[in-house]
Order: structure tokens, then C-alpha cells, then sequence
């Protein structure tokens, strides 16, 4: 079976704005090692997502949205980690808002 190392390096590269290599060895190990403990694509692209929601604006953490980070020996915790979406999240003070989306709009401006 073919593992698909560019659509999932793409895929993070896509969600992080980075530009990690699909070729590099390094990258194919972590994602070879995973690929034989039977996670698939699926798999890692929700640890992308729930890390990316995780760690993405904590400038401490937003440097570990990396390959060597995401898919080495904590990848099960991660894909098993409760995903927060912005519809759950709430602003720390008691005026939270409600409405995410609405909110997203009037900060855009649209």
C-alpha cells in the first residue's frame, strides 16, 4: 500500500502556512512509522486539525505544529485528544458571545 506522505504533509502545510518537505526522509520515517501502526490519512489530518486548534494562536506552542512533533510516539494521544472548535471555545470574561460566526463577520467587517 502506497503512503501518501504528500497529501498529508501538504495538508499541513496548508493549515499551518508552513512548508515542510514531502520528500525529506525525516518527514516519511515519523509518517512510515504511524502508517504501520495502522493510522491513515484521515488520522493525521485530524491531529493537524485538533493540534492547529490547539496550539495555533498560543505563540508558545505555534512552534510545534511541525512533522517531528505531531506524528512521533504522542500521535495517539493527540488523535485522541478532545477536539475544541470555535463554537465551544468562550472568551474568558463573562460578555462571551454567543454567536462564533456572527462574531467572526463583525470583526472582518462583513
Amino acid at each position: 500500500e502506497r503512503i501518501p506522505f504528500k497529501e498529508i504533509i501538504d495538508y499541513l502545510n496548508e493549515q499551518t502556512g508552513r512548508r515542510y518537505s514531502h520528500t525529506a526522509n525525516k518527514n516519511q520515517d515519523l509518517i512510515r512509522a504511524r502508517w504501520n501502526e495502522g493510522f491513515r490519512v484521515d488520522d493525521f489530518k485530524q491531529v493537524v486539525d485538533t493540534k492547529v486548534v490547539d496550539w495555533g494562536s498560543d505563540p508558545k506552542m505555534n512552534k510545534y505544529l511541525r512533522p517531528i512533533t505531531l506524528f512521533s510516539n504522542k500521535f495517539d494521544e493527540y488523535l485522541n485528544q478532545s477536539v475544541i472548535t470555535k463554537k465551544d471555545a468562550r472568551p474568558t470574561n463573562d460578555n462571551y458571545i454567543d454567536d462564533w460566526d456572527n462574531f467572526e463577520k463583525m470583526i472582518e467587517g462583513d
